[in-house]
Protein backbone atom coordinates (compact mmCIF):
# COMPACT_ATOMS: atom_id res chain seq x y z
CA UNK A 1 0.00 0.00 0.00
CA UNK A 2 1.23 3.48 -0.87
CA UNK A 3 -0.28 6.76 0.29
CA UNK A 4 -0.31 9.73 -2.04
CA UNK A 5 0.87 12.84 -0.26
CA UNK A 6 -0.46 11.71 3.08
CA UNK A 7 -3.97 12.72 2.03
CA UNK A 8 -7.09 10.77 1.30
CA UNK A 9 -5.76 9.01 -1.80
CA UNK A 10 -4.14 5.62 -1.33
CA UNK A 11 -2.68 3.27 -3.90
CA UNK A 12 -3.11 -0.50 -3.49
CA UNK A 13 -0.89 -3.21 -4.90
CA UNK A 14 -2.99 -4.56 -7.78
CA UNK A 15 -0.63 -7.47 -8.45
CA UNK A 16 -2.11 -9.41 -5.55
CA UNK A 17 -5.39 -11.30 -5.57
CA UNK A 18 -8.59 -9.28 -5.59
CA UNK A 19 -9.59 -10.91 -2.32
CA UNK A 20 -6.57 -9.37 -0.58
CA UNK A 21 -7.11 -6.02 -2.24
CA UNK A 22 -10.77 -5.84 -1.35
CA UNK A 23 -10.06 -6.77 2.27
CA UNK A 24 -7.53 -3.95 2.47
CA UNK A 25 -10.02 -1.60 0.81
CA UNK A 26 -12.61 -2.27 3.52
CA UNK A 27 -10.05 -1.43 6.20
CA UNK A 28 -10.30 2.26 5.23
CA UNK A 29 -13.98 2.64 6.08
CA UNK A 30 -13.40 4.06 9.56
CA UNK A 31 -10.90 6.56 8.20
CA UNK A 32 -13.35 7.58 5.49
CA UNK A 33 -16.16 8.14 7.97
CA UNK A 34 -14.08 10.71 9.85
CA UNK A 35 -14.81 13.19 7.04
CA UNK A 36 -18.57 12.87 7.53
CA UNK A 37 -20.58 15.98 8.40
CA UNK A 38 -23.82 15.00 10.13
CA UNK A 39 -25.49 17.95 11.90
CA UNK A 40 -28.94 16.51 11.14
CA UNK A 41 -28.70 12.76 11.76
CA UNK A 42 -25.49 12.25 13.74
CA UNK A 43 -25.02 9.10 11.64
CA UNK A 44 -21.53 8.90 10.11
CA UNK A 45 -20.96 6.72 7.05
CA UNK A 46 -17.77 5.97 5.12
CA UNK A 47 -17.12 4.42 1.72
CA UNK A 48 -13.92 3.48 -0.12
CA UNK A 49 -13.82 3.20 -3.90
CA UNK A 50 -11.08 1.36 -5.80
CA UNK A 51 -10.21 2.60 -9.27
CA UNK A 52 -8.71 0.54 -12.07
CA UNK A 53 -5.54 2.61 -11.53
CA UNK A 54 -5.15 1.01 -8.09
CA UNK A 55 -5.93 4.26 -6.30
CA UNK A 56 -8.45 4.43 -3.47
CA UNK A 57 -10.91 7.28 -3.00
CA UNK A 58 -12.56 7.83 0.37
CA UNK A 59 -16.06 9.24 0.71
CA UNK A 60 -18.28 10.23 3.63
CA UNK A 61 -21.83 11.46 3.97
CA UNK A 62 -22.39 15.21 3.97
CA UNK A 63 -25.41 16.90 5.56
CA UNK A 64 -26.16 20.61 5.56
CA UNK A 65 -27.98 22.26 8.44
CA UNK A 66 -30.76 24.53 7.23
CA UNK A 67 -31.33 22.58 4.00
CA UNK A 68 -33.71 19.70 3.21
CA UNK A 69 -32.51 16.13 3.65
CA UNK A 70 -32.59 15.58 -0.11
CA UNK A 71 -29.56 17.89 -0.37
CA UNK A 72 -27.54 15.32 1.61
CA UNK A 73 -24.65 13.63 -0.23
CA UNK A 74 -24.24 9.96 0.62
CA UNK A 75 -20.86 8.36 1.30
CA UNK A 76 -20.97 6.28 -1.88
CA UNK A 77 -21.72 9.38 -3.95
CA UNK A 78 -18.91 11.27 -2.21
CA UNK A 79 -16.42 8.54 -3.12
CA UNK A 80 -17.47 8.80 -6.77
CA UNK A 81 -17.10 12.60 -6.65
CA UNK A 82 -13.57 12.19 -5.26
CA UNK A 83 -12.65 9.68 -7.97
CA UNK A 84 -13.94 11.99 -10.71
CA UNK A 85 -12.04 14.96 -9.29
CA UNK A 86 -8.79 13.00 -9.53
CA UNK A 87 -9.33 11.84 -13.11
CA UNK A 88 -10.29 8.22 -12.37
CA UNK A 89 -12.29 6.88 -15.33
CA UNK A 90 -13.28 3.47 -13.97
CA UNK A 91 -14.16 2.05 -10.56
CA UNK A 92 -13.92 -1.69 -9.97
CA UNK A 93 -14.97 -1.99 -6.32
CA UNK A 94 -16.67 -0.03 -3.57
CA UNK A 95 -16.35 -0.98 0.09
CA UNK A 96 -19.22 0.00 2.37
CA UNK A 97 -20.09 -0.55 6.02
CA UNK A 98 -23.77 -1.20 5.26
CA UNK A 99 -25.71 -2.14 2.15
CA UNK A 100 -26.06 0.90 -0.14
CA UNK A 101 -29.48 2.55 0.03
CA UNK A 102 -31.76 2.54 -2.99
CA UNK A 103 -30.71 6.07 -3.93
CA UNK A 104 -27.03 5.09 -4.08
CA UNK A 105 -27.72 1.87 -5.96
CA UNK A 106 -29.52 3.86 -8.62
CA UNK A 107 -26.77 6.51 -8.73
CA UNK A 108 -24.05 3.86 -9.09
CA UNK A 109 -25.79 2.31 -12.10
CA UNK A 110 -24.65 5.42 -13.98
CA UNK A 111 -21.15 3.93 -13.95
CA UNK A 112 -22.51 1.55 -16.61
CA UNK A 113 -19.75 -0.96 -15.80
CA UNK A 114 -19.31 -3.92 -13.45
CA UNK A 115 -18.78 -2.83 -9.85
CA UNK A 116 -18.04 -5.11 -6.91
CA UNK A 117 -19.66 -4.05 -3.63
CA UNK A 118 -17.55 -5.14 -0.66
CA UNK A 119 -19.56 -5.63 2.53
CA UNK A 120 -18.74 -7.70 5.62
CA UNK A 121 -15.92 -9.57 3.89
CA UNK A 122 -18.06 -10.53 0.91
CA UNK A 123 -17.98 -9.05 -2.60
CA UNK A 124 -21.14 -9.05 -4.68
CA UNK A 125 -21.90 -7.28 -7.98
CA UNK A 126 -23.94 -4.10 -7.83
CA UNK A 127 -26.60 -5.89 -9.86
CA UNK A 128 -27.22 -8.22 -6.93
CA UNK A 129 -28.34 -5.21 -4.90
CA UNK A 130 -30.39 -3.66 -7.70
CA UNK A 131 -31.41 -6.52 -10.02
CA UNK A 132 -34.08 -4.53 -11.85
CA UNK A 133 -32.52 -1.09 -12.10
CA UNK A 134 -34.35 1.75 -13.79
CA UNK A 135 -32.14 2.68 -16.72
CA UNK A 136 -32.49 5.36 -19.38
CA UNK A 137 -29.91 4.66 -22.07
CA UNK A 138 -28.57 7.90 -23.54
CA UNK A 139 -25.43 7.34 -25.58
CA UNK A 140 -22.26 5.66 -24.44
CA UNK A 141 -21.25 8.17 -21.79
CA UNK A 142 -21.04 7.12 -18.14
CA UNK A 143 -20.59 8.83 -14.80
CA UNK A 144 -16.78 8.82 -15.07
CA UNK A 145 -16.34 9.50 -18.79
CA UNK A 146 -15.49 13.16 -18.20
CA UNK A 147 -13.47 12.58 -15.03
CA UNK A 148 -10.57 15.03 -14.85
CA UNK A 149 -8.38 17.06 -12.54
CA UNK A 150 -9.83 20.53 -13.05
CA UNK A 151 -7.45 23.49 -13.08
CA UNK A 152 -7.88 27.12 -14.09
CA UNK A 153 -6.43 30.56 -13.50
CA UNK A 154 -9.49 32.01 -11.73
CA UNK A 155 -12.92 31.06 -10.41
CA UNK A 156 -14.74 32.08 -13.59
CA UNK A 157 -12.60 29.89 -15.80
CA UNK A 158 -12.73 27.05 -13.29
CA UNK A 159 -16.54 27.17 -13.19
CA UNK A 160 -16.73 27.04 -16.99
CA UNK A 161 -14.24 24.17 -17.09
CA UNK A 162 -16.27 22.29 -14.49
CA UNK A 163 -19.44 22.80 -16.51
CA UNK A 164 -17.75 21.23 -19.53
CA UNK A 165 -17.13 18.11 -17.44
CA UNK A 166 -20.70 17.67 -16.27
CA UNK A 167 -22.40 14.31 -16.64
CA UNK A 168 -25.78 15.35 -18.01
CA UNK A 169 -27.03 12.80 -20.55
CA UNK A 170 -30.69 13.29 -19.59
CA UNK A 171 -31.27 17.05 -19.62
CA UNK A 172 -28.20 18.19 -21.54
CA UNK A 173 -27.60 20.82 -18.87
CA UNK A 174 -24.02 21.90 -18.29
CA UNK A 175 -23.42 23.23 -14.79
CA UNK A 176 -20.16 23.93 -12.99
CA UNK A 177 -19.53 25.70 -9.71
CA UNK A 178 -16.21 26.96 -8.36
CA UNK A 179 -15.84 28.12 -4.78
CA UNK A 180 -13.10 29.77 -2.76
CA UNK A 181 -12.87 29.45 1.00
CA UNK A 182 -11.86 32.12 3.48
CA UNK A 183 -8.35 30.67 3.65
CA UNK A 184 -8.04 30.69 -0.15
CA UNK A 185 -8.64 27.03 -0.96
CA UNK A 186 -10.47 26.41 -4.23
CA UNK A 187 -12.84 23.58 -5.20
CA UNK A 188 -14.95 22.91 -8.27
CA UNK A 189 -17.98 20.69 -8.75
CA UNK A 190 -19.93 19.44 -11.75
CA UNK A 191 -23.54 18.43 -12.27
CA UNK A 192 -23.93 14.63 -12.00
CA UNK A 193 -27.26 13.32 -13.27
CA UNK A 194 -29.03 10.02 -12.64
CA UNK A 195 -31.62 8.38 -14.86
CA UNK A 196 -34.06 8.37 -11.93
CA UNK A 197 -33.33 12.11 -11.44
CA UNK A 198 -33.69 12.29 -7.65
CA UNK A 199 -30.22 10.76 -6.96
CA UNK A 200 -28.68 13.48 -9.17
CA UNK A 201 -26.14 15.81 -7.57
CA UNK A 202 -25.81 19.53 -8.25
CA UNK A 203 -22.48 21.21 -8.90
CA UNK A 204 -22.80 22.89 -5.49
CA UNK A 205 -23.15 19.55 -3.68
CA UNK A 206 -20.11 18.20 -5.53
CA UNK A 207 -17.93 21.22 -4.70
CA UNK A 208 -18.95 21.23 -1.02
CA UNK A 209 -18.25 17.51 -0.79
CA UNK A 210 -14.73 17.94 -2.15
CA UNK A 211 -14.14 20.71 0.39
CA UNK A 212 -15.20 18.40 3.23
CA UNK A 213 -13.15 15.44 2.00
CA UNK A 214 -10.13 17.75 1.92
CA UNK A 215 -10.60 18.46 5.62
CA UNK A 216 -11.82 22.01 4.99
CA UNK A 217 -15.49 21.72 5.94
CA UNK A 218 -15.02 24.36 8.65
CA UNK A 219 -13.26 26.77 6.27
CA UNK A 220 -16.12 29.15 5.38
CA UNK A 221 -17.12 29.63 1.75
CA UNK A 222 -16.15 33.16 0.75
CA UNK A 223 -17.06 33.24 -2.93
CA UNK A 224 -18.84 31.11 -5.51
CA UNK A 225 -19.12 31.30 -9.28
CA UNK A 226 -21.71 29.27 -11.20
CA UNK A 227 -21.50 28.72 -14.96
CA UNK A 228 -24.32 26.84 -16.63
CA UNK A 229 -26.67 26.47 -19.56
CA UNK A 230 -29.58 24.16 -20.14
CA UNK A 231 -33.14 23.35 -19.09
CA UNK A 232 -32.39 22.28 -15.48
CA UNK A 233 -30.50 25.22 -13.94
CA UNK A 234 -29.23 25.57 -10.40
CA UNK A 235 -29.02 29.38 -10.63
CA UNK A 236 -32.57 30.17 -9.39
CA UNK A 237 -31.95 28.14 -6.21
CA UNK A 238 -28.32 29.00 -5.53
CA UNK A 239 -28.74 32.25 -3.55
CA UNK A 240 -31.22 30.64 -1.14
CA UNK A 241 -29.09 27.52 -0.72
CA UNK A 242 -25.97 29.51 0.08
CA UNK A 243 -27.88 31.87 2.36
CA UNK A 244 -28.50 28.85 4.59
CA UNK A 245 -24.99 27.39 4.63
CA UNK A 246 -22.67 30.28 3.65
CA UNK A 247 -24.55 33.53 4.26
CA UNK A 248 -21.49 35.74 3.80
CA UNK A 249 -20.36 34.22 0.53
CA UNK A 250 -20.27 36.24 -2.66
CA UNK A 251 -22.53 34.57 -5.24
CA UNK A 252 -22.15 35.13 -8.97
CA UNK A 253 -23.56 33.44 -12.07
CA UNK A 254 -21.69 33.95 -15.33
CA UNK A 255 -22.52 33.18 -18.97
CA UNK A 256 -21.49 29.78 -20.22
CA UNK A 257 -19.89 29.88 -23.62
CA UNK A 258 -20.23 27.02 -26.08
CA UNK A 259 -19.40 23.84 -24.18
CA UNK A 260 -19.23 20.40 -25.77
Amino acid sequence: MERNGGGTIIRLDMSRSRTCGYAELAAFLDEAARSARTPLSGFRVGAAALGSSGRVYLGANQEFAGLPLNFTVHAEQAAVIAARAHGETRLIALAVSAAPCGCCRQFLTELKAPLGVVLNGETRPLGAYLPHAFVLERGGENLLTRAAVLKAADLDELARTAAAHSYAPYTGTRSGLALRTASGRVYAGCLLESGAYNPSLTALQAALTLRALDGAADDPVAATVLAEAGPAPLAPLLPALLAAIAPRAEVRTIPLNDVS
